[in-house]
């Protein structure tokens, strides 16, 4: 187990403490600058025990992967309209979205769901989507398993850090 603020393994007894008005799962040392906590399995005051949750399903697991839209969509939703002869309030009408999308979609401001880009595919007949391995990027982090936690980006005012 580890903790949600420092990152560090949680070795002794863990607490469920407030941080920010965020329950968090910490270690001692960071339950010391929570607002409030509590060792794990006690109960807050004046709160029932609840009862015991049905076991969770077990759930295959495959390669994670991710679909992403193409870096350049903007050029190429452009390209397509044009090419078969589209106004924008046409394409817009086809797809079912308000004209300012489809603008901001050709300029690059907006990078369109992946839902809506299926609907441009078909539409347009041009290739909007991308399939990307999830646990390619994930080896990029700082070693194997490693997930970034609130100590990472939090900057604590005064004490000794």
């Amino acid at each position: 187990m580890r903790c949600e603020l420092c990152g560090e393994e949680i070795r002794g007894r863990a607490y469920l403490g407030i941080v920010d008005r965020a329950e968090l799962l910490l270690c001692e040392r960071c339950a010391k600058r929570a607002v409030k906590a509590y060792p794990l399995g006690a109960q807050k005051a004046g709160q029932r025990k609840q009862a015991p949750r049905p076991p969770a399903r077990a759930v295959r697991a495959g390669p994670a992967v991710v679909e992403e839209v193409v870096d350049n969509f903007a050029e190429v939703v452009r390209e397509a309209r044009e090419r078969a002869g589209l106004t924008r309030d046409a394409l817009a009408a086809m797809v079912g979205v308000k004209v300012s999308v489809i603008r901001r979609i050709e300029e690059g401001t907006l990078v369109p769901p992946v839902d809506l880009a299926r609907k441009l595919e078909r539409v347009l007949k041009v290739k909007l989507i991308e399939v990307v391995d999830e646990g390619a990027l994930r080896g990029a982090g700082v070693g194997a398993g490693w997930e970034p936690t609130l100590g990472d980006v939090v900057v604590f005012k005064g004490g000794e850090e």
